[in-house]
């Protein structure tokens, strides 16, 4: 097995401005988040009438579940299934955790109570792969920016009461939206047409352009479509939080499709949606992305993904580096086997 380091950037602070060092998130007590994903690929083990669920997969309704964490720590909880494509066409979709709160203050742990798992779409080897290369799309804009949620890989073993022995797999565990804004010390913001000049202009940009890095198309600033925005403080300027990476280039999902309007017709071309984006605060983006190739490209040797699938994240990363380098101007659009 191939085994890499991952080196610490700092363009993870270079936002940390936006709050002031006196309102920085405090330590807090651990969530349970934290707690079941504090070792890199913890073991997790779920158990659920699975037939139910699936059943189940258009309702919102919450069916109880048992979970075990690697420390053999049990919790009573609630799951339901979550997201939209996935939800539809996974064999087995997303779905939401939701625990007691009572549970977790009675394990000393924070009253964050709910977590997003996505589970591979197809029980394969290469559905698993699909996963590896999302969390790395998380693990990327991470280490760009701390207006960011966190994303973990665990080792599941999920167990339907009805079957006798667990499937075994990959899958991600990843932060529910409250506990981001919790950990930001920033609100929630749900309204639509948000005007550009109330956004945290660079750190808007920086998100833009991590977006035509990884190929994605799948987001929507004014219709908050896969990205969480947040108001940090009183009188301070909104940011935004991207997640749900499936259909960028990056993670190359058979069933991935561009935006329509974006005019493309493979999720491996990039089209850069930055309407109403200042230029210069995008310039300053470039440079910091610029300045974080090395650790971007070292996440493309991540020692899970296959050879073939790191070689064609390395060349698909690539193409976006050399191309951004080219010329001062940014390109509004990059193809497939351009040079």
């Amino acid at each position: 097995m191939r085994i890499i380091t991952i080196y610490c950037f700092s363009t993870l602070l270079l936002f940390s401005f936006i709050l002031p060092a006196s309102s920085q998130p405090e330590v807090q007590t651990a969530s349970v988040f934290e707690y079941l994903t504090r070792e890199d690929e913890a073991k997790i083990h779920l158990e659920l009438d699975l037939d139910a669920l699936l059943n189940n997969r258009r309702k919102p309704d919450y069916l109880p579940a048992t979970l075990t964490g690697s420390d053999g720590q049990v919790y009573k909880l609630e799951v339901r299934t979550r997201g939209k494509y996935r939800r539809r066409s996974c064999e087995i979709p997303p779905v939401k955790f939701k625990f007691q709160k009572t549970e977790l203050q009675s394990h000393q742990l924070d009253t964050f109570n709910e977590i997003k798992l996505v589970l591979p779409c197809t029980a394969t080897p290469a559905g698993e792969e699909l996963i590896v290369r999302e969390y790395l799309a998380y693990r990327m804009f991470e280490s760009l920016s701390s207006f960011s949620a966190r994303a973990r890989l665990v080792r599941l073993e999920l167990k339907s009461n009805k079957k006798k022995r667990p499937q075994k797999m990959l899958a991600m565990l990843v932060e529910h939206e409250e506990e981001i804004a919790a950990r930001l010390q920033a609100v929630p913001v749900q309204e639509w047409g948000i005007a550009h000049d109330r956004f945290h202009a660079e750190q808007v940009a920086l998100m833009a352009l991590f977006q035509f890095m990884i190929g994605n198309t799948d987001w929507d600033l004014e219709a908050c479509r896969n990205v969480l925005v947040l108001r940090p403080g009183e009188n301070k300027k909104m940011v935004v939080v991207p997640f749900d990476f499936d259909f960028s280039g990056l993670v190359s999902a058979p069933y991935a499709t561009p935006n329509s309007q974006s005019g493309l017709t493979h999720v491996k071309d990039r089209c850069l949606s930055a309407k109403g984006i200042d230029p210069e605060a995008l310039q300053q983006a470039k440079k910091n992305i610029l300045a974080a190739k090395q650790t971007l490209m070292q996440w493309g040797e991540y020692p899970r993904l296959s050879m073939e699938s790191s070689q064609e994240i390395s060349e698909f990363l690539d193409l976006f580096f050399t191309k951004l380098s080219q010329s001062p101007e940014i390109p509004v659009m990059i193809k497939r086997g351009e040079k």
